[in-house]
């Protein structure tokens, strides 16, 4: 199953440095780009069945570090 969420930073340097380091994790079919405006970013990956998947809580501590929020 696909997932697909975005985040939304105060400056497009948070966005890019949130960008840049999503691209290294380790995720099924991970997706990662600049989503509405330079501030947000877009990311997919592909959800694990039967079992505990913790990208999404990775994604928005990362995120939060970062001064951004999921939207």
């Amino acid at each position: 199953m696909e997932n697909s969420v975005e985040f939304r930073f105060e400056s497009e340097m948070a966005a890019y440095r949130f960008l840049n380091t999503v691209k290294h994790l380790d995720a099924e079919a991970l997706k990662v780009k600049f989503g509405r405006s330079d501030h947000h970013v877009s990311v997919k990956y592909r959800y694990i069945l039967g079992a505990f998947d913790s990208t999404l809580a990775t994604l928005d501590d990362l995120a939060r570090d970062l001064g951004g929020e999921e939207v």
